[in-house]
């Protein structure tokens, strides 16, 4: 790793240059992190921003912490890695019949969030666009897409289908990604947008997505109504 950059929150920039590390093979699973004190040294920030940084890192399923003893990088085995899909192509193949929405597409400053997961600073323009996907007469999931602007693209040409094939045909696709899946309770807007009551509860997938660079191109909110959506797991004994 390298000396402190200086753009953005200071937890950001040691957790991008941490988790570039990660994704590019540089630290691999298994390898031990450098110390709070070490990154305190290195970068000349205080305990609590190292401390948010490998909170970050951990919220991505990227490091594991133990406590008294440090952080490494999360083996691989515990990932579930599957091809790269869509969640509109996804379902498809599940056998659904989506009918897709676009709610909104329009440019944005980004805030802290949006800004962390994206690798810029706040406040830079992103591309901000909202969706639903719709089984019959029932609103099936909302996306909430952000986006870096990249050149050559014009996004206001999207329509509201497919993403990823938007991307594709203009050589723009994400080569890799890292998603998170957890259950929540909606929100009052989130559950307007679902047309179901504040507090039912949901899946909420939240996705991160890579270009070649290995930079991130794309943070994408899936919220899926937990009566209409099941994940499919199957298993195998490898001992």
């Amino acid at each position: 790793m390298t000396s402190r950059p200086g753009r953005g929150p200071l937890y950001r920039a040691i957790q991008s240059e941490i988790q570039r590390d990660i994704l590019n093979g540089t630290l691999k699973p298994g390898d031990w992190l450098p110390s709070e004190s070490q990154l305190r040294a290195r970068y000349g920030v205080s305990q609590t921003s190292v401390r948010r940084a490998f909170q970050e890192l951990q919220r991505l399923g990227l490091v594991e912490r133990f406590h008294g003893r440090g952080s490494i990088v999360a083996s691989n085995e515990i990932r579930a890695m599957s091809p790269m899909l869509g969640l509109g192509r996804e379902l498809r193949h599940r056998g659904f019949t989506i009918r897709p929405e676009l709610l909104s597409n329009a440019e944005q400053a980004a805030d802290e969030e949006i800004a962390g997961a994206l690798d810029i600073p706040v406040g830079a323009t992103v591309v901000h666009i909202e969706r639903r996907y719709w089984i019959g007469d029932d609103p099936f999931v909302f996306l909430d897409h952000h986006l870096t602007p990249q050149p050559g693209i014009d996004f206001t040409e999207f329509t509201g289908d497919s993403l990823y094939a938007f991307l594709t045909v203009r050589d723009a696709q994400p080569t890799h990604a890292h998603e998170r899946v957890s259950a929540v309770n909606l929100s009052a807007a989130e559950a307007e947008q679902l047309t179901v009551e504040p507090g039912t509860a949901a899946m909420l997938r939240q996705r991160t997505s890579f270009g070649a660079d290995q930079r991130p191109t794309e943070f994408t909110r899936y919220i899926l109504r937990g009566d209409l959506y099941h994940l499919d797991i199957d298993l195998r004994n490898e001992l």
